[in-house]
């Protein structure tokens, strides 16, 4: 049979939307898209037999190809929601995997105000209208000893809006070895053209001096930025302001300092023997005219960006336009009050992400050795299976060079399986997510829940007797 008889076979659209399969799904909001995707299936099987990827053959039935396509489309789409994941990485505050987990307690405030009304911006003493954040402004204020603080949707909106705000109309002077660019292709400098009419770049990648600054503000410089490097650090030839001495002059020639600390660091870590970062209440204290920071990394909530520090500049910012468009919505705030009030209360362990970073190693190796225990009963005898001494990340660009020390429970397989054992993994309901290193799967508990061990246990004895065997 030739191509242009064959091509005649394909099938209208409106037949196949007829078809019993597809026509039960055809739902006031689904018809159009569904026209659409019938089209490009049949397109697709087109440009198939044109280009010769697809012989004549007058036993295909391409009306029923084109179908079965459709519904393996539209049952995609059904069943393509977010997906619970079992995180094996060691990286705690895993970027692609929705950073920090909430507690239990916080799961529930984000749940009542989902499924319900709530006072998110009513004083119900007065019945007037109030701002919505307030209660967790008063919060970050109590404990940080801020003197106000905003809350937007995430930390790359706050430095948009603090710098929009301080230098609009002037020019925002940040050293060049802080022009950075972390993960998703965000790229500080260009967040800075958009809030800023000039970015003054001061001393060079590697070193930069206070006469460099100095220099900024008789540019024209209205706002001195310093910008937490997130995923990595510069070492060697080195030099780099103090942040108390940058608010020294910023003081003296009266222009504002601002701090873009990022990662959230509430919970005083270097009191735990975790360094490489300072908390924000040791910020706070250089004098400071603002600090930014995320509220999803080290700090442990939802979703946001926060801005403490002095009232009048923190104000004059609430009246930015441009704070409307990024505000937070109800969830968020729900959520982060929770947090905050777990930090109020000293609840450290209702925070998940930072109860995983205060994992001792000794708590560590005895889970991974209990593991790999039970593991090793449902599996052959002869599986190469150990614990062995690793390194965790905390993530989120927070601690780049201060990793963690824990325990891995380590699988070695023969060359290639390793791979195939991760894609099985992926492929599960929860998905399972850990490392693999050479000819090794590495699985680090730390950011395991408790809850979630049976569950990887299962899925590592059907995976691995999956591509080996079960003898």
């Amino acid at each position: 049979m030739d191509i242009q008889s064959f091509l005649k076979k394909l099938p209208s659209v409106e037949k196949v939307l007829e078809d019993d399969r597809i026509a039960s799904h055809l739902t006031l909001f689904a018809r159009k898209g569904i026209t659409r995707i019938v089209r490009e299936r049949i397109e697709s099987y087109r440009d198939a037999l044109i280009n010769r990827k697809i012989q004549p053959d007058k036993e295909i039935d391409l009306k029923r190809a084109v179908v079965d396509d459709v519904v393996q489309e539209l049952e995609h789409i059904s069943q393509n929601l977010q997906r619970r994941i079992i995180n094996a990485t060691g990286v705690v505050l895993h970027t692609n995997l929705g950073r920090a987990i909430l507690g239990d307690r916080t799961c529930d405030s984000v749940s009542k105000a989902a499924s319900g009304y709530i006072d998110l911006e009513v004083d119900l003493s007065t019945g007037s209208r109030v701002e919505r954040s307030r209660r967790a402004r008063r919060l970050l204020t109590l404990i940080t000893g801020a003197e106000d603080a905003l809350i937007v949707n995430n930390n790359a909106a706050a430095v948009l809006l603090a710098v929009q705000t301080l230098a609009g109309e002037g020019c925002v002077a940040v050293s060049r070895g802080e022009l950075v660019e972390i993960g998703g292709s965000f790229r500080l400098p260009e967040i800075l053209s958009i809030a800023a009419r000039r970015v003054i770049e001061v001393g060079t990648t590697n070193r930069t001096h206070l006469a460099d600054y100095q220099r900024a503000i008789r540019d024209g410089a209205t706002c001195l930025l310093k910008v937490h490097t997130s995923n990595f650090r510069i070492v060697g030839y080195t030099n780099e302001v103090p942040l108390k001495e940058l608010v020294e002059l910023g003081k003296a020639e009266g222009v504002p300092v601002m701090h873009d600390q990022g990662s959230g660091v509430l919970y005083p870590l270097h009191m735990e023997g975790i360094e490489g970062e300072e908390c924000i209440e040791t910020i706070l204290e250089s004098g400071v005219d603002l600090i930014s920071f995320s509220a999803d990394k080290v700090l442990g909530g939802p979703q946001g960006g926060i801005i403490i520090g002095k009232r009048d500049l923190i104000e004059t910012m609430r009246h930015n336009h441009l704070a409307r468009a990024i505000r937070v919505d109800k969830l968020t705030l729900a959520g982060l009050e929770m947090v905050l009030l777990h930090y109020w209360n000293g609840e450290y362990d209702s925070l998940p992400s930072l109860r995983m970073i205060l994992q001792d190693n000794d708590s560590l190796r005895s889970r991974a050795v209990r593991f790999a225990e039970r593991l090793r009963s449902h599996c052959r005898a002869d599986l190469e299976l150990d614990v062995a001494e690793g390194e965790s990340s905390i993530g989120g660009g927070s601690f780049p060079i201060n990793p963690l020390r824990t325990t891995l429970v380590k699988i070695t397989l023969p060359s290639g399986l390793p791979e195939k054992l991760s894609v099985l993994l992926r492929e599960r309901d929860p998905a399972i997510l850990l490392r693999v290193k050479g000819e090794s799967v590495l699985i680090d508990l730390r950011t395991v829940l408790k809850h979630e061990e049976q569950v990887l246990l299962e899925a590592l004895k059907d995976g691995i007797g999956h591509i080996l065997g079960r003898e």
